[in-house]
């Protein structure tokens, strides 16, 4: 007796096949089983398909008319693809949004941290340290080490001097 990895049920195996068989029989079973074997074979060949677009631009291009037709005839693929594509386009818009979604956050936790009573900058007792430090770098009017960079530099003969 063996036990199926996908319905749990016990099953008896094939006389045949013995030991190598994995599931009860069940098309259900058998499919993800099929699924399984052909997710891991596409984990350990990941380029089997590269550089395959060649091939089957010419096939499509042997054979006009093909995709249209099987559109035609598939409209759950359609529809299926559709959605997918929403998806897809919808992450790409998110990973693209990221930056400027950090760039609206800066004003408004600038003006929640100003807003806060125990952010006293004279108090040093109740200063939070994450929070100032974020605060001034929020602001690049607060950049002090490029302020005394620019003050230390001088011009001399056209070429650059520290006063240091």
């Amino acid at each position: 007796m063996k036990k199926c990895p996908y319905c749990k049920i016990y099953f008896t195996p094939h006389v045949k096949v013995g030991f190598r068989q994995k599931t009860c029989g069940k098309p259900e079973c058998k499919k993800a089983l099929k699924a399984k074997n052909n997710r891991r074979w596409r984990e350990e060949n990941p380029d089997c398909y590269q550089d395959d677009y060649p091939r089957v631009r010419q096939w499509l291009d042997d054979h006009p008319g093909y995709l249209k037709h099987y559109r035609e005839s598939h409209p759950e693929y359609v529809q299926k693809n559709r959605e997918a594509q929403r998806l897809r386009d919808r992450k790409k818009r998110l990973l693209l949004d990221i930056q400027a979604q950090l760039k609206g956050q800066v004003p408004e936790i600038t003006d929640q941290l100003c807003n806060l009573s125990y952010l006293d900058i004279q108090d040093q007792l109740s200063i939070k340290p994450l929070e100032m430090t974020f605060l001034f770098s929020t602001l690049p009017c607060l950049d002090m080490q490029v302020q005394l960079d620019r003050s230390f530099c001088v011009v001399e003969n056209g070429a650059i001097a520290t006063g240091r």
